[in-house]
């Protein structure tokens, strides 16, 4: 019969990673910040021990560049060395972001198992001094994969759990497609046990049987890495695994509302950010907030122009600081309501009051954007768009447009 297995599956931890949007922070915050994945790694090691997990799958991505600071290379193998003190082995690839090319600079304690080469290899994990677990992988040497590394995979030794690890992405069949893409039903065709996947940044199971999981990254990064980020506790015994998400962020990214009534003025929404903040506190803890502003658009756009709403998080953001909080808002969004009907606007007659009652489809965006995407520089910043990014571009948009038709007034 199979033992009981339990371990963590991490991936993303980017370490000393450069935190982006921090302009409003103060300065302790930031410096909380810019050491908020080295706590969280903390969290992580101290997690494994409380537990008591046999080991810890890390799926790529631990550092944020190929070449690592060497504050990052000793945070890893110390906190390596506490899980040997504790009979914990750590299972690691290396991803897109700190792909080996060469060989890492630092030496690992004998219980770290590096996958060195992007050729597929396997560990056997032991346990009570007999073969429990094939742990299959590979590394990237280069910052791009286009070959699909998952049909490399195939399951070795008898009578024992099968465990892929794998940093990579979905397939789309596009110029999209380099970062090992992989199908769910190429994964699901090897009869592994466990997929612990790594890249994408948001928490995702992709499917129950056969376990096939995105953790996500351990630490929000920016506001589009909002709300608990973390790890996965995962029971293997026999047939039945089970699933417990743990979270691991020192700081959280959050992005909240604020309704604005019609006839409000700058101190009433002083008063409300005021008391949202004891609710945001107590909801998220310490925390990096960006703010949504909803309401006229003959407040908000004017607020906006005059530099209103700025001055006004920087307020809050002093008052917090002062009570010793660790809570900032650290940027906003207008997202105003035309009191004005269409039929209104037409009539105007004018380019930008049509414009502005055009919608467009996520393909349309995409179409109107293929000149930017086919630019080689640009596409190392940015690979494709999501349709949720393209829905916020496209927000954006239609707030400029607005913001153009109250100055027309």
């Amino acid at each position: 019969m199979l033992p009981k297995l339990t371990f963590i599956h991490a991936a993303d931890l980017h370490l000393d990673s450069q935190m982006e949007g921090l302009t409003a922070a103060h300065p302790a915050m930031k410096s909380r910040l810019q050491e908020s994945t080295f706590q969280a790694l903390k969290q992580l090691v101290q997690c494994a021990i409380s537990e008591k997990v046999d080991f810890i799958l890390l799926a790529g991505d631990i550092f944020d560049a190929n070449r690592q600071s060497l504050k990052a290379l000793v945070a890893l193998r110390e906190a390596c060395k506490e899980l040997q003190e504790h009979g914990i082995d750590v299972y690691m690839q290396y991803g897109n972001h700190d792909f080996t090319g060469k060989q890492p600079m630092m030496s690992y304690p004998d219980n770290v198992h590096i996958f060195q080469t992007e050729k597929v290899e396997t560990f056997f994990h032991e346990k009570n001094g007999e073969p429990a677990a094939a742990i299959h992988g590979f590394s990237y040497t280069t910052r791009h994969i286009k070959s699909r590394k998952a049909l490399e995979y195939e399951a070795k030794g008898e009578g024992i759990y099968q465990i892929g690890m794998l940093h990579g992405s979905l397939g789309t069949g596009g110029d999209a497609d380099v970062y090992a893409p992989f199908s769910v039903d190429e994964l699901k065709h090897t009869g592994f046990d466990y997929w612990a996947l790594g890249h994408i940044h948001k928490r995702e199971v992709l499917s129950e049987q056969p376990p096939i999981v995105y953790p996500g990254n351990i630490q929000g990064r920016h506001r589009k890495e909002s709300g608990e980020k973390g790890c996965f506790l995962v029971e293997l015994e026999g047939q039945s695994c089970v699933m417990s998400f743990l979270p691991l962020q020192d700081i959280r990214f959050e992005t909240v509302d604020v309704d604005v009534k019609e006839g409000s003025a700058l101190y009433d929404v002083e008063q409300i950010l005021l008391e949202s903040c004891l609710r945001w506190e107590e909801a998220f803890g310490d925390a990096v907030l960006h703010v949504i502003f909803h309401g006229p658009a003959h407040l908000l756009m004017r607020w906006s122009q005059e530099e209103r709403l700025e001055e006004l998080l920087e307020i809050i953001n002093e008052q917090q600081q002062n009570l010793g909080r660790q809570l900032v808002l650290a940027g906003f969004t207008v997202q105003a309501t035309l009191d004005m009907k269409e039929e209104l606007l037409l009539e105007r007659n004018d380019f930008t009051a049509a414009l502005y009652t055009t919608s467009y489809s996520a393909d349309e965006m995409t179409r109107s954007l293929e000149e930017l995407m086919g630019n080689r520089q640009y596409r190392k910043i940015q690979q494709f768009y999501s349709e949720e990014e393209l829905q916020e571009l496209l927000g954006e948009a239609k707030q400029l447009l607005l913001q153009t038709l109250l100055e027309v007034e």
